[in-house]
C-alpha cells in the first residue's frame, strides 16, 4: 500500500473514531431520548468482521443526521444499539467491514449502503422508550463475472430474540443511566 493511500486510510479511520467518540453533543439527560437497537447477520456477504454501522436520521432534518451505534458480536451476527436517539425517523444507512481470518484482515473494505429510502431496517421513534429495528440479514446476490457485487437486506429467519438482545444490553445501560436501564427493564416485562 503506498504512503498516500495509507495516510488517507488512517485519516478516515481517525475521523470515524473521533466521530464515534465525540458523537456531537454528549447526552447526559436521557428523559427525552430513546433506545434504538437491532441485530444484523453478515454471514452471506464478503465482509465477516464489521467496523462500522451507520443509521441516518430522515426526519426531522438535522445538520448531523448520521448515527454510529455501538455494536458487538452476538449470536452469530452483530447486536447494535444506542441509548440517546431523539424523536424522529431513522434508517439503517450503511454497514462496512472486512474479510478476516482470525486476526489477519484483508485491506479491502466492503461497504453495504442501503440508501435513504425503503421500509426495511427503519424505525420511527416517538415518545421516549425502546425501539427495535429488527433482526436483519445481508444476502449476497449473484451477479455476472464482470459486474459489481450486489446484496439484499431482509429480515432474518434465525437469530436472537428481542428479549435476548435487551438482556445483553442491560449491563451497558446500567453503566450509562438508570433511566435507560429502567426503560429496558420495562420492555423486558412487556415481552
Amino acid at each position: 500500500m503506498n504512503t498516500s493511500r495509507r495516510l488517507i486510510l488512517m485519516l478516515g479511520l481517525l475521523a470515524v473514531l473521533t466521530g464515534c467518540a465525540s458523537g456531537g453533543t454528549r447526552v447526559t439527560d436521557f428523559t427525552d431520548r430513546s433506545v434504538v437497537f437491532g441485530w444484523i447477520d453478515i454471514g452471506d456477504v464478503d465482509a465477516n468482521r464489521l467496523h462500522q454501522i451507520q443509521l441516518y436520521q430522515l426526519q426531522p432534518q438535522t445538520e448531523t443526521p448520521y448515527w454510529n451505534p455501538k455494536f458487538v458480536k452476538f449470536d452469530g451476527g452483530y447486536l447494535f444499539y444506542a441509548f440517546s436517539f431523539p424523536s424522529g425517523a431513522f434508517k439503517l444507512y450503511q454497514v462496512s467491514g472486512q474479510q478476516c481470518v482470525t486476526i489477519l484482515c484483508s485491506n479491502t473494505s466492503f461497504s453495504y449502503s442501503f440508501g435513504r429510502q425503503g421500509e426495511t431496517a427503519s424505525v420511527r421513534v416517538g415518545a421516549p422508550g425502546v425501539y427495535y429495528l429488527g433482526a436483519l440479514k445481508l444476502e449476497d446476490v449473484k451477479t455476472g463475472f464482470f459486474e459489481a457485487g450486489k446484496f439484499n437486506v431482509a429480515y432474518a429467519d434465525q437469530g436472537p430474540t428481542e428479549r435476548q438482545m435487551l438482556e445483553a444490553m442491560l449491563s451497558d445501560a446500567r453503566d450509562v443511566d438508570s433511566l435507560v436501564a429502567q426503560r429496558i427493564n420495562d420492555r423486558l416485562l412487556e415481552l
